[in-house]
């Protein structure tokens, strides 16, 4: 790591976080390609590709991964641009992992919700796994639009009720868990599109890829 400790934005009383002691568990369970192909439908080599697809497409610039968690899927795409990118998340426990994977990584732990960051500041925009977690109706996309610049790429991943009878039980598992808010395909396009341009827009099983581009206006509710 390039600090001693991770910095943070947040008051000391509020840096803990309820994903901090679940890391090494979300690791071990999020992280398993057997996990991924039959609950959700989706390899994670799925994850590995958007991720580096996406970094293709911004070759300068800085780049904020906007909830980065442990970097499970993401190490491998990012190692080698690490100059250039800002990996941001609230739970100071999966950052710790995300250090480890990426010794050479520029972290720092805030609130997506309440960005510490200037308008129009980032090259580009990634948000993968985080949507279903915040739901479209809150901030999340609203934040990420604003602290991106006017047409920059964004690319986002979100779990989404699809025809997986067991994928779509398991967004209802979580949702009574508090860890996501199940949606149709039809609500997530609908909310990234209020942000961002729609200029890829794939299903894999029960997870949603989307890329667009900054649209100049505020978003609209």
């Amino acid at each position: 790591m390039k600090n001693a400790s991770i910095p943070s934005t947040l008051p000391e009383n509020e840096r803990a976080a309820s994903y901090d002691k679940m890391a090494a568990g979300y690791d071990l369970l999020v992280g398993n390609p057997l996990y991924n192909r039959l609950i959700w439908g989706c390899p994670t080599s799925e994850y590995t590709r958007a991720a580096a697809g996406f970094l293709a497409q911004v070759p300068s610039g800085r780049i904020i991964d906007f909830g980065c968690g442990s970097c499970v899927f993401t190490a491998k795409s990012y190692q080698g641009h690490e100059d250039r990118l800002m990996l941001f998340d609230r739970s100071m426990g999966m950052l710790d992992r995300a250090a480890r994977r990426l010794p050479n990584g520029d972290f720092l732990q805030g609130d997506a919700l309440a960005a510490p960051f200037p308008d129009n500041h980032f090259a580009g925009g990634m948000g993968w796994g985080m949507l279903h977690v915040f739901g479209t109706q809150g901030r999340y996309l609203t934040e990420l639009h604003r602290i991106v610049q006017p047409g920059a790429p964004v690319g986002i991943s979100a779990l989404i009720l699809s025809d997986r009878t067991i994928g779509n039980h398991m967004l209802g598992v979580l949702e009574k868990q508090g860890e996501a808010i199940p949606e149709t395909r039809a609500a997530v396009t609908q909310a990234f599109a209020r942000c961002f341009t729609v200029e890829v827009e794939k299903i894999v099983g029960n997870m949603m890829f989307l890329v667009g581009k900054k649209k100049p206006e505020w978003p609209t509710p």
